[in-house]
């Protein structure tokens, strides 16, 4: 709790909690009132995270680049910006509660493929995002209180278009189901809407 990331000599880390090229297996953790850029930085690691808890953090919650892993019964609360933000990972998420994100609930960037399952959206600005070329599956999956139910595009020039395939989702109170950039999709139900 209430911890900053490293800046000493010229070298900064962006999380509070860092974690490069390692095998990463977090249960029952609390990370919270941390005021840096990540909570929670895994770089180029495999992991399991299950039965933790993000809160009041002033930035993303959990951030993980060019990972493999399982994110499943954690708690994500009150993030100033993403709760979770997956770059070039292929990721499960199941089982997870995301409460009040200043920006994306679960965002999948630069190729990812993320799975998320029996989870819950509530009070985000996007739900859940695919962006850059990425690939995201939901099913069984409450999204609640939300600006933008999903969100598919591309963010930056060297990548394409983005996907979202939906088998189940609960929606309610959200001003938009979906937001799509040009030649990106998201498929709900079997019926593909293309940007």
């Amino acid at each position: 709790s209430n911890l900053k990331a490293m800046n000493r000599e010229n070298w900064t880390l962006t999380g509070a909690v860092t974690v490069y090229e390692g095998q990463v297996d977090i249960s029952n953790c609390t990370f919270s009132n941390n005021k840096c850029e990540d909570a929670l930085n895994l770089v180029r690691c495999h992991f399991v995270v299950d039965s933790s808890e993000i809160k009041n953090t002033l930035s993303d919650g959990f951030d993980a680049d060019f990972c493999t892993g399982t994110l499943k019964n954690s708690k994500f609360l009150n993030t100033g910006n993403d709760c979770i933000d997956f770059s070039g990972s292929k990721i499960s998420i199941l089982h997870c509660t995301i409460q009040g994100s200043g920006d994306k609930g679960i965002s999948g960037g630069e190729r990812s493929t993320l799975v998320v399952k029996d989870c819950s959206v509530e009070n985000a600005s996007i739900a859940i995002a695919s962006k850059d070329m990425s690939e995201v599956r939901v099913e069984n999956t409450t999204i609640e209180h939300c600006s933008f139910g999903f969100a598919a595009y591309r963010k930056k020039a060297e990548f394409g278009p983005a996907k979202i395939y939906v088998k189940s989702v609960h929606i309610s109170d959200v001003k938009s189901t979906y937001l799509i950039e040009l030649n990106s999709t998201v498929t709900i139900n079997g019926i593909t809407k293309v940007g």
